[in-house]
């Protein structure tokens, strides 16, 4: 399997927007020093209205394994944890980018608590 990206996509309660970002900081900073799989790792802020912020994490990874290590990753389990105790005004919302089959995406469609896609590429190819 190819290296492949993501899309992750946290809708933020605009009174939390603050706190959030210091958090997501944290988080970026020891997702670099603990996952040389992770090859970028980004946030951008896409929208922002009176009652909330979107903010879109970017990233990409050397291989399916490095994935798994990113979503074991103490600090990312914390990272969600925090989010889910009142940051989160909608769910998780995650576009995979890859070349799996079916029985590769089998496992991530039955994740619970978010809304999850696979794009589906149209012209293009993975190395």
């Amino acid at each position: 399997m190819s290296h492949f990206y993501l899309e992750a996509f946290e809708h933020v309660y605009k009174e939390k927007v603050a706190e959030y970002e210091e958090i997501s900081r944290i988080t970026d900073q020891k997702v670099r020093d603990t996952e040389p799989g992770m090859l970028i790792h980004t946030q951008t802020l896409v929208e922002a209205t009176v009652e909330k912020n979107v903010y879109r994490w970017l990233e990409v990874y050397r291989s399916y394994e490095d994935l798994e290590m990113h979503l074991k990753n103490p600090c990312v389990e914390e990272h969600i944890e925090k989010l889910n105790k009142g940051f989160l005004c909608a769910p998780l919302d995650v576009t995979f980018y890859c070349d799996w089959d079916d029985e590769q995406k089998k496992p991530w469609l039955a994740v619970e608590g978010l809304k999850l896609q696979f794009a589906e590429l149209v012209n293009g190819y993975y190395k």
